[in-house]
C-alpha cells in the first residue's frame, strides 16, 4: 500500500483545512518544496497534491510549486483542485504530473470526464467525497444526489487510474477513517480504491493493513503526520511489510 501525505495548497503555503472549511485553515509550512523535499527525505514516494485555490474557484493559482516540486525532487504528484477540462489535463501532464485527479468536472459533464479516461489510459482519477452521504463537488461546497452504482457500472469499463474515497466530515478531524464507506465503494469499484479522511494514529494504518483489502491502493494522511501523531517511517514500515 501506498502512503499519500497531503500537500493542500493555498495561496501558496501548505495548510490543512478541517471538514474542508476554507474558514478552518491551518498554516503548516510557508514553502512548499521544502515540505516535498522533508517527505522524499522520510521515504515517500508519493504525493498527494490539492490545489484548493482551484478547488474553490476553478482556477490553479499554485501550479508553480508543483512544477517546482516536479522538477526539484524525484516524487511522483497525485495532483487535483480545479481540473475541469482537458487543457488543464494536459498541462499538468505536461508539468509532471503522474496521476490527475477530477471531481467536480467528473459529475457535471461526465462525457467529458469518461474521454479524458479514455485519451489518458490509467493517469485520471475519479475524486469521490461524501459528506452527509452525498456526493460533495467545488471544493465541497455543494452536495448532490447521485446513484453511485450507475457512477460506476459507466466507469468500470474505463482505464482510471483509482478512486480517492473521502469522508468529507472526518477530513482533518483525525477521528479515524470511515471504513463502511470505504468498504461500500470498493465493492463497486474495479479501479483501485485510495482512502482519505480522518487517519489519526499509527493504529489505523495497521487496522487498514490487515483487513488485507485486494482493491486498496494506499492511504491519505495529513493532519496526523503534520502534527506528529506518528512518524512517517513507521507508517512505511507498516503499509510495505
Amino acid at each position: 500500500m501506498i502512503l499519500f501525505p497531503a500537500i493542500d495548497l493555498k495561496d501558496g503555503q501548505c495548510v490543512r483545512l478541517s471538514q474542508g472549511d476554507a474558514e478552518r485553515v491551518t498554516l503548516y509550512n510557508s514553502n512548499p518544496l521544502n515540505q516535498a523535499k522533508f517527505f522524499e527525505e522520510q521515504g515517500i514516494e508519493w504525493l498527494h497534491c490539492i490545489d484548493l485555490d482551484g478547488a474553490f474557484d476553478g482556477v490553479s493559482k499554485n501550479l508553480s510549486f508543483i512544477n517546482e516540486i516536479a522538477k526539484q525532487t524525484n516524487l511522483k504528484i497525485q495532483f487535483g483542485g480545479g481540473v475541469r477540462d482537458e487543457e488543464k489535463v494536459k498541462h499538468v501532464l505536461d508539468l509532471g504530473v503522474s496521476n490527475v485527479i477530477m471531481g467536480t468536472s467528473a459529475f457535471e459533464n461526465t462525457k467529458l470526464f469518461t474521454d479524458l479516461i479514455i485519451k489518458y489510459p490509467n493517469q485520471i482519477s475519479l475524486a469521490l467525497d461524501i459528506k452527509n452521504n452525498k456526493v460533495s463537488t467545488k471544493g465541497w461546497v455543494k452536495q448532490i444526489d447521485l446513484n453511485i452504482e450507475d457512477l460506476f457500472s459507466n466507469l468500470n469499463t474505463l482505464p482510471l487510474n483509482s478512486v480517492i474515497c473521502t469522508d468529507v466530515m472526518r477530513d482533518g478531524m483525525k477521528k479515524g477513517i470511515n471504513i463502511e464507506m470505504l468498504e461500500n465503494v470498493m465493492l463497486l469499484s474495479k479501479a483501485p480504491c485510495v482512502a482519505s479522511g480522518g487517519v489519526a494514529r499509527i493504529d489505523d494504518l495497521i487496522n487498514l493493513k490487515n483487513k488485507n483489502y485486494s482493491n486498496l491502493k494506499g492511504v491519505i494522511t495529513g493532519k496526523a503526520i503534520y502534527d506528529q501523531e506518528f512518524e512517517i517511517v513507521d507508517a512505511l514500515r507498516v503499509l510495505r511489510k
